[in-house]
């Protein structure tokens, strides 16, 4: 029997570690094969793109550069985590559109059994507007999906 291949989406947030952190304590199986998927984002650059169209290049440089410094970190706590729980898999980047198409496309390329996601609890109207990764994983993606949502008493706690 092969491993089963579970593919948990991380976007550096606290609500994605909390969701790889209940996949790790409750549900992961030696043998699985785990993916952490990072979805590359630039979050300095999302925020204002008309005024960094009009930017000096040397600051959208410096910015780009700085987001990348911030992925590549993050990348390596992902792979320490891996090795730290003694896991077998790997750490991927996902770059491109919108991050829910990437991660269903991403699930598809490596034969993905099961997807893990964090909730970030957007209210109803946020949702609305924004959008919600974990909605659109639920609603597209070919395999189970397992939305961690925090409780209000969890947050606490790791505040």
């Amino acid at each position: 029997m092969s491993a089963t291949r579970v593919l948990v989406a991380m976007d550096g947030s606290e609500n994605s570690a909390m969701a790889l952190k209940y996949y790790v304590e409750s549900i992961h199986k030696p043998g699985n094969y785990v993916i952490l998927a990072h979805c590359a984002e630039y979050l300095n650059l999302n925020y204002g793109m008309v005024s960094l169209s009009q930017a000096d290049p040397s600051v959208v440089e410096r910015t780009i550069n700085e987001e990348e410094k911030r992925i590549h970190t993050l990348i390596e706590h992902l792979n320490n985590i891996l090795k730290t729980h003694n896991m077998t898999g790997e750490v991927v980047r996902i770059q491109g559109g919108d991050p829910g198409h990437q991660i269903v496309e991403k699930t598809k390329e490596m034969n993905v059994d099961f997807l893990v996601t964090g909730s970030r609890g957007l209210g109803k109207l946020r949702r609305t507007l924004m959008g919600s990764v974990s909605d659109y994983l639920v609603h597209h993606a070919h395999i189970p999906v397992m939305v961690y949502k925090h409780t209000d008493k969890e947050h606490d706690i790791h505040q």
